[in-house]
């Protein structure tokens, strides 16, 4: 007995000095990129590992470094709230705004000069690391701030992620910022991969990286490479260091791969010349930044600076000018959307921008063509808004050669041939017939997304496929498909359509609030939908509603921020029977009508506000940001009133702004109007 007892001490020992090895290669390897040894050793160690823990299953740890990936699939992501809240950091676009917020730390901490640090605002994924007793516990996504989804599997997956750490000096419990994201090579192959298996392709390597991060079953997430570094401490007094400069050096001693290059800058003026020197470095890097990040050095002098609800005051983020590159526009297609709104967008000459290639550009509505004066076969400059949305800043006339052709909005609608219709007011182009095809696919997207029902597996292709084929003349046609008949349209197998199947079954018994979301009335979006479903408790009464209970609900402030209009097109939305239908259709499939518990509202500054907007804005066209506040369930009117909540002014403000200060009305500048949909 005790020659045997012996014989485990030994066995226990041999692995455990089997995983101090792997670790430190690991290390090596992903994080300094100097490995020591060749992929066979490495593979004979992983091997010997592997073998020993299957024969002592006693000894498997959830830190070995086979666990990386185990476990069946996921079926959902637990909601976890964050010790320490994630908070944004604000955006600045300007040394003048960089400058003002050097004088307001001064002014508020009375230093004359203060030392900062400057690094890669890495275009990733924000996450949370969580560490207990040595080892690797949890990794949550930032969410609404104070929580996020659990994302531990997927992210343990990551190569460059420590499992475990045997300094002495390690914290007992250490909680740490990153970023996980994509390089443009890893990138590239995931799109290839897609256009072979002919699916949609990843508009870029941060929101592949976000889709990633949320795919259910961790072993398809190691397939992707994701990468990781650290760069935060949210409990920094655990790591014994004064600084955010001597956290780096800390975490790179204990293992982690942290957010290199850093600066450590004397004043604001050796700030601008990172900043500089950052942007140099930028198309030379293997993944995609989109800025530096600025922070106060000082853990003493942060910890009096404090933090807002929403940012800290002792960091901001300084974000680089879009990148621009020329192009030629081969042509003007039309999109149909769910509210039969049509878009138009101009199919481009390939070109690469901010980390992907662009070949379709949105050109918003007919008053932006218009303005611009763009035209089929024009050379022009695109850009991406925001890094994301590309989009034609301007055209080069000078390079107008007689051949281009003005775009003439259609009578009848692409799709479906239905009448197309402007309305007095509006700027949007729109079919007016209830059975246009297009509609109903962009509203089933709607309905199936991650926000509303959650459908996992309903994708644009089979969602074309369905509607195409009569398969599907509602939302509500999703609960009633024949398997057979769904199982055998194209590049549909039989895992796929029972996996299909099951995901349409758990959607029954979503919550009251993803039903609203998914039905998609106009201006109501996340947040409201949250707030109608908290405020009626189930579907009828919603459905039955009328104007003077609404009104007692908002002068009551259960119903918070929501304007006439709005009010306007959930009685409209109710009122009309085809929708009624609809809805009682999904009662007989057993879809849940009733909201099971309050939830807390995310807050969202602009729904239900009314904004004007006046003056040129330097990040935005003006239909830019009429579409993000529409979005954001804001309204944009064109003229001041008592009842306009906010004027966004730009460079060289008319008349309005005159107005809106006479009336009292908060006045936003451009820095102002992001900081607040970047919320």
């Amino acid at each position: 007995m005790e020659d045997n007892q012996l014989d485990l001490f030994a066995v226990q020992e041999t692995i455990e000095n089997i995983r101090r090895q792997i670790r430190y290669h690991d290390k090596k390897y992903y994080v300094d990129a100097q490995p020591e040894i060749s992929d066979y050793e490495y593979d004979a160690m992983m091997r010997r590992l592997v073998e020993l823990e299957q024969q002592y299953p006693e000894f498997l740890s959830p830190d070995s470094p086979t666990q990386r990936v185990s476990g069946e699939p996921l079926t959902h992501f637990e909601t976890i709230v964050h010790d320490y809240p994630m908070l944004s950091i604000e955006n600045t676009y300007s040394e003048g705004e960089l400058r003002e917020f050097d004088l307001r730390i001064r002014k508020a901490t009375g230093e004359e000069s203060l030392e900062y640090t400057a690094e890669l605002k890495v275009d990733g994924v924000a996450i949370s690391l969580i560490y207990e007793n040595n080892k690797f516990v949890r990794a949550i996504t930032r969410g609404d701030g104070m929580r996020g989804d659990d994302v531990t599997a997927n992210v343990r997956t990551i190569k460059s992620l420590l499992l475990n750490c045997d300094d002495r000096e390690f914290p007992s419990n250490l909680t740490l910022r990153g970023e996980i994201y994509l390089t443009r090579a890893v990138f590239d192959a995931l799109n290839e991969q897609k256009k072979e298996q002919d699916v949609p392709l990843f508009a870029n390597p941060r929101n592949a990286a976000a889709g990633t991060l949320k795919l259910l079953d961790p072993r398809e997430v190691a397939k992707r490479n994701l990468e990781l570094v650290v760069h935060g401490v949210a409990n920094p007094r655990a790591l014994d260091v004064s600084s955010h400069y001597d956290a780096f050096s800390k975490l790179e001693s204990f293992g982690f791969k942290t957010n290199r290059p850093i600066f450590r800058c004397n004043g604001i003026n050796e700030v601008l010349e990172a900043i500089e020197h950052g942007h140099q470095l930028r198309d030379k890097l293997p993944f995609d930044i989109d800025g530096m990040v600025i922070k106060v050095n000082s853990y003493d002098i942060a910890e009096r600076l404090g933090s807002t609800a929403k940012s800290p005051r002792w960091a901001i983020a300084f974000k680089y000018p879009a990148q621009q590159v020329r192009t030629k526009i081969r042509d003007i297609v039309l999109q149909v959307g769910r509210t039969g709104i049509l878009t138009p967008v101009a199919v481009l000459d390939p070109v690469f921008i901010s980390g992907s290639t662009v070949s379709r550009a949105s050109l918003y509505n007919k008053d932006e063509i218009e303005k611009k004066d763009i035209r089929i076969g024009d050379t022009v400059l695109v850009e991406k808004g925001g890094e994301i949305i590309p989009k034609v800043v301007s055209v080069l006339t000078d390079q107008r050669n007689g051949t281009e052709k003005i775009f003439v909005f259609p009578k009848k609608c692409p799709e479906c041939g239905g009448n197309v219709v402007q309305l007095s007011g509006e700027v949007a182009v729109r079919c007016d017939s209830l059975s246009c095809g297009a509609q109903l696919k962009r509203r089933i997207e709607h309905f199936a997304a991650r926000d509303a029902m959650n459908i996992e597996g309903l994708g644009t292709s089979l969602i074309d496929q369905m509607v195409n084929k009569m398969i599907v003349r509602d939302v509500a046609d999703l609960y009633t498909l024949d398997y057979k008949e769904v199982a055998g349209l194209d590049r549909m197998a039989e895992k796929s359509a029972q996996n299909l199947f099951q995901a349409i079954e758990t959607s029954k018994k979503n919550d009251l609030s993803r039903l609203i979301t998914g039905l998609g009335i106009r201006h109501v979006g996340v947040q409201l939908a949250d707030i109608l479903a908290d405020a009626y408790g189930d579907m009828d009464n919603l459905m039955n509603t009328t104007r003077e209970e609404l009104l007692k609900k908002k002068d009551e402030g259960i119903i918070k921020d929501i304007g006439d209009v709005v009010l306007e097109t959930i009685l409209s939305f109710f009122s009309r029977s085809e929708n009624r239908t609809v809805i009682e259709k999904l009662r007989m499939a057993g879809v849940n009508f009733t909201s099971s518990a309050k939830h807390t509202v995310r807050v969202n500054p602009l729904t239900g506000k009314k904004i004007v907007l006046t003056g040129t804005l330097q990040n935005y066209t003006r239909d830019d940001a009429s579409d993000i506040i529409k979005k954001m369930g804001g309204l944009v009117s064109s003229s001041v009133s008592k009842a306009t909540d906010y004027i966004v002014a730009g460079d060289n403000p008319g008349s309005k702004l005159q107005k809106g200060n006479m009336l009292g009305i908060k006045i936003l500048t451009e820095n102002e109007f992001i900081m607040m949909i970047n919320e």
